[in-house]
């Protein structure tokens, strides 16, 4: 049974129960009163289902602004009907649930997001370089080695570079017949490769020069990140302490933090929905959950 503070003098003012016979109903609940107060011709008793459909009067006569009655109320509720009411939580009201997950739940849930919100995130913390140098060259490798990462961003890319650094990836490849050759001479070569050969040149560079070429390749095509699996994405986050990893993915969009929240458990989901708003509570009180308010007893009258 719930154990709410109810406001007696609303009792009276909206259902017409003068002041002196409250005492005799301090240990009934809602639904007994009633019953007793139509029985002796109280009209606003025998229509209080009614009253309760009133978010104005729900308000009031629950004291919603109280975070303990609505925690009492959200007690009562079912899995789903708690995962309906988060979405009337705002953004950053959702992300302060993220506290409740370990750091390990964390930065799982995030790895489960979609790539392109998971990008927006973490770069706002970091750059692109800061997940490319924490990458292994299995996964390096793996982006250069997708039909998509297109060979003209790869070849732009070797076109901004001077000739010592040419020199140096041409030779790390090639051998030392490439050692001081012209530029031009670089480009050339690598322009005339068949696409097998090009790839294969790509692969064969060297760790810290296939990170220089695919920060260049994503810098002339943003979407080209969209490669990057989301274990490598998130991997930066690990660097952060908790309050720090709460902080930025509660810069998420409500639609992916709802999900996230969804896996408390219902004890902990009821906690962090206590942040809502009494009067959108009152409002889905009164439209979603007269079951809760009229068949089951959601409060026992209590003085003071």
């Amino acid at each position: 049974m719930i154990q709410l503070n109810v406001d007696f003098t609303l009792l009276n003012k909206f259902f017409g129960i003068p002041a002196t016979k409250i005492p005799q109903y301090a240990n009934k609940d809602l639904e007994e009163i009633m019953k007793i107060e139509a029985a002796q011709g109280n009209q606003k008793a025998a229509d209080y289902k009614e009253i309760l459909s009133d978010p104005d009067k729900l308000l009031k006569i629950f004291k919603l602004a109280n975070v303990e009655n609505k925690y009492m109320i959200l007690q009562n509720l079912s899995e789903e009907d708690l995962d309906n009411l988060l979405p009337y939580l705002k953004q950053e009201q959702l992300a302060r649930g993220l506290n409740f997950f370990t750091e390990e739940k964390l930065m799982e849930m995030c790895t489960e997001l979609p790539v392109e919100p998971l990008l927006q995130m973490v770069l706002e913390k970091f750059t692109m370089l800061d997940i490319l140098v924490l990458m292994d060259e299995d996964s390096l490798d793996k982006f250069l080695k997708q039909p998509d990462s297109e060979r003209k961003y790869a070849q732009k890319y070797f076109e901004s570079l001077d000739k010592k650094s040419l020199e140096q990836i041409m030779t790390y490849s090639f051998g030392a017949e490439f050692y001081d050759k012209d530029r031009e001479e670089y480009l050339d070569y690598l322009e005339n490769l068949n696409d097998r050969k090009y790839k294969e040149f790509l692969l064969s560079m060297e760790k810290g020069a296939k990170i220089g070429l695919i920060n260049g390749m994503i810098s002339q095509q943003e979407d080209l990140a969209l490669l990057l699996d989301t274990e490598d994405i998130v991997a930066p986050m690990s660097l952060l302490m908790k309050a720090d990893k709460v902080k930025l993915m509660g810069n998420l969009d409500s639609e992916f933090l709802i999900p996230m929240i969804q896996e408390l458990p219902e004890d902990l989901t009821q906690v962090v929905l206590t942040q809502i708003d009494p009067r959108d509570f009152s409002e889905v009180l009164a439209r979603d959950f007269q079951d809760i308010l009229s068949s089951v007893v959601l409060f026992s009258t209590k003085m003071g």
